[in-house]
């Protein structure tokens, strides 16, 4: 009987896999990663034979390098993981240069922070390089607070139930639903029109008490008939379902802002925009009371709410 092997493979190769699937292409990784585009060829090359899986659809007709199943699977890992080297690095350099670095900790939902969060702390980080923040999960409405030293919460709040804003929550987004697919799944002559909506599979996320994020209530606003109804693809979070929908499995209804990176970069593609749906959720900002007094916390969150002020990508849809 064999054994998997428990090496790691290069850390060379999983930047470039973590770098194509971000940004599309090999090209733009080779510039971010100061390289040429054929060692990021074998750098994938030699990632997948290492692992015996293919990670990336690239070639042929697909015109953007994107992660089959087990790439995405690989993708969010690889992306915690290249985070936390990136954390301890900074922490080293701060420390040798006689320098005590402030530290937050943070606390978010998969989604908000795979898709909103992360890329803003990245760009929190270039700007701060004094603060370390730390990024930690949380679900259903539970953030370790003591265990992990929670500072900031960030908290799915909707207009009805038990999850409702607290006194001295800040609030941060609002969310608007709204179709979405790969760009190589349907033509552009054809997004605007309702018809392709029962040609397509389609993806709904797992999502419990938001009825606009649930293809029933869609059939209606499509005015889809008894015999165009289909039973949708249903998937546990919307990091899965937008990797799902990037890789051209079938039609999203995706969650904006948390989806206007990858609508801004091309991954996805709007259909119908006229008929989006505002959402019965947003997210909060809370604070733990009993925190440290801590200068860095309000520079955090003042970067994030300009961050989301931000034009969307998808403009606020008012309310009906």
């Amino acid at each position: 009987m064999s054994t998997l092997p428990f090496r790691t493979p290069p850390l060379a190769a999983l930047r470039a896999f973590e770098a194509v699937a971000r940004l599309g292409s090999l090209s733009r990784a080779a510039a971010e990663l100061n390289v040429t585009k054929s060692a990021v060829s074998h750098q994938l090359r030699g990632l997948e034979a290492d692992l015996g899986v293919v990670l990336l659809r690239r070639g042929g007709t697909t015109r953007r390098a994107e992660p089959t199943d087990a790439g995405a699977d690989l993708l969010a890992s690889v992306q915690q993981a290249l985070t936390l080297l990136s954390t301890a690095c900074r922490n080293v350099r701060a420390t040798a240069l006689g320098r005590q670095a402030h530290r937050l900790n943070i606390s978010a939902n998969p989604s908000l922070a795979a898709l909103w969060l992360a890329p803003r702390i990245g760009r929190f980080a270039e700007l701060h390089p004094e603060i370390d923040v730390q990024v930690y999960l949380h679900a259903n409405h539970d953030p370790a607070w003591q265990e992990q030293g929670i500072d900031l919460a960030f908290l799915h709040v909707g207009d009805e139930g038990p999850n409702r804003p607290a006194p001295g929550d800040i609030p941060l987004i609002r969310e608007t639903v709204i179709p979405v697919c790969s760009p190589s799944l349907i033509p552009e002559a054809e997004r605007d029109d309702p018809a392709v909506f029962a040609r397509y599979r389609w993806l709904e996320e797992k999502h419990v008490a938001s009825p606009e994020t649930s293809w029933r209530t869609w059939r209606k606003r499509l005015k889809l008939n008894r015999a165009q109804w289909q039973d949708p693809l249903i998937l546990s979070g919307l990091s899965t379902v937008v990797s799902a929908a990037v890789a051209g499995a079938g039609i999203a209804l995706g969650r904006s802002p948390l989806i206007d990176e990858e609508l801004a970069r091309g991954g996805l593609v709007p259909l119908a925009p006229a008929l989006r749906m505002a959402g019965s959720w947003g997210y909060v900002m809370r604070m733990r009371p009993d925190r440290r007094d801590d200068a860095a916390l309000p520079v955090l969150v003042e970067f994030l709410l300009n961050e989301a002020r931000q034009p969307a990508f998808c403009p606020p849809w008012p309310r009906e």
